[in-house]
């Protein structure tokens, strides 16, 4: 296995720094403190010296979590806010650790990665369902149990150890990580990266011990299909076991492993991602349907639609173009939004941004 060397060097030098700013600035951030990121970006190179400061004498702050409704499921989620530069600190250590997560990350591993979302997901989970054939005819779905506040910081931190060789880099890492008393804090940025790291080994047992051709994971979600019943049931138990006696963590006691749709046996379809897969085609999660429709009627009512309303509706965009719902969009969308005037409500914030 390759270890890493002098990446404490590289992580306070002044490009890595102005990069991490540009990244933060640019983000998922919105409002107040967009404002205040987008101000430390125009003065970044006054700035540079105190933030690198901030990372060579880093002190984890204490946290009050709250609770928010998570992306277009609304999903209610407890979270932590960093402070502005814990913000850019994860940014600036990701730009270090993504390449070296990147190199070793299954590939069909989806979920708070760059260009593998859950809309590239489905696109794979279709192909696949296209050209699998008769290993595409038995399903089994897991989650894992409350994943992100159960992960074993200590089993966390021994798996980075074995890639870095740098003490004053592993020392903030292992500081970010004993932010909270156990498990990964929701809300950092750090922490989707970590918990994809963490399940990597667990990805190639999968492949490569199991031998499960078809295997796809959205972060804590994974689904495996076969072509017989009694063999997904034997590699669930060693998937269980794996999870339990190597990372602490086991799945969720609804797991599930049935026939797939098929055109000549009546089975069901596959629901992961915000997507429901069938044999001949997908469609969105019903739940995430009606969500849609309610906010494009919502909007219909309101004299001004503000740069929020229009990034939430075009959130749905995702799901509505890689699923089969012409009619869908046309009866329930359609006479309410226009994706196109959406876009460009958009644009025109951004250029003012600019």
């Amino acid at each position: 296995m390759k270890t890493y060397r002098h990446l404490w060097e590289e992580l306070i030098s002044d490009e890595n720094i102005r990069e991490a700013v540009y990244n933060a600035s640019h983000g998922s951030v919105r409002g107040r403190r967009q404002a205040q990121l987008r101000a430390i970006y125009e003065n970044v190179d006054a700035e540079i010296p105190r933030i690198r400061d901030i990372i060579e004498n880093y002190i984890p702050i204490h946290h009050k979590t709250m609770t928010i409704n998570d992306g277009v499921s609304q999903k209610k989620r407890e979270i932590i806010v960093p402070t502005i530069y814990e913000h850019i600190t994860q940014h600036a250590v990701m730009l270090i650790l993504k390449p070296i997560f990147m190199k070793g990350m299954y590939e069909h591993s989806y979920a708070s990665i760059p260009d593998r979302g859950c809309h590239n997901g489905a696109f794979r989970m279709m192909k696949w369902i296209e050209e699998g054939g008769r290993h595409i005819k038995y399903c089994g779905k897991f989650d894992i149990r409350k994943f992100f506040e159960n992960i074993d910081q200590d089993i966390l931190i021994d798996k980075l150890n074995r890639i870095i060789d740098d003490e004053r880099f592993m020392d903030l890492l292992i500081k970010i990580i004993r932010t909270t008393e156990k498990g990964l804090p929701l809300g950092f940025y750090t922490s989707q990266w970590f918990a994809n790291f963490y399940l990597q080994d667990f990805d190639h047992f999968i492949k490569e011990q199991l031998g499960i051709k078809y295997y796809m994971r959205y972060m804590d979600d994974m689904v495996i299909f076969g072509s017989n019943k009694k063999e997904l049931h034997k590699d669930k138990d060693l998937m269980l076991e794996y999870l339990q006696e190597n990372l602490h963590v086991w799945f969720k006691d609804n797991w599930q492993i049935f026939r797939f749709d098929t055109k000549e046996h009546k089975g069901r379809f596959v629901d992961f991602m915000g997507f429901r897969f069938y044999r001949d085609h997908t469609t969105m999660r019903r739940s995430i349907a009606r969500k849609a429709m309610d906010l494009a009627y919502k909007l219909s009512k309101k004299e001004t639609i503000t740069v929020e309303d229009a990034r939430r509706m075009l959130a749905y965009y995702g799901w509505i173009k890689h699923t089969d719902s012409y009619k869908f969009v046309q009866k329930y969308i359609d006479p309410y939004v226009s994706f196109e005037k959406l876009k460009q409500i958009i644009s025109e914030d951004s250029k003012r941004r600019a």
